[in-house]
């Protein structure tokens, strides 16, 4: 089974802004392309590390083509899940969910 680890907090981190939007749209093209940033190996830590400048920017990662190779493991019914599971965890970003009553 391929997990992920699908946060806000590694949305933020690991997806550039025109990412967030599509992924927020639902967009499924992009899914499948920022998913294997998501996808934790067995020991339950990111496969693909994202490297930041000192500003925060995205300037490359490592350890892609590992991730990529265990995207051809899912599914269709899967990615459908996955969509959902992303475009919460965009929105949250700008829109945390409250907490308490």
């Amino acid at each position: 089974m391929i997990k992920f680890k699908i946060t806000p907090e590694r949305f933020a981190e690991a997806c550039n802004v025109i990412e967030y939007l599509n992924v927020s749209a639902k967009v499924k093209e992009t899914v499948i392309r920022v998913a294997p940033r998501f996808i934790l190996d067995d020991e339950g830590k990111y496969i693909m590390q994202v490297n930041l400048d000192e500003d925060g920017d995205i300037t490359g990662y490592e350890n892609a083509d590992a991730a990529f190779l265990k995207m051809a493991g899912i599914t269709p019914k899967r990615l459908e899940r996955l969509v959902d599971e992303f475009a919460e965890a965009a929105k949250a970003i700008v829109n945390p969910p409250k907490e308490g009553g």
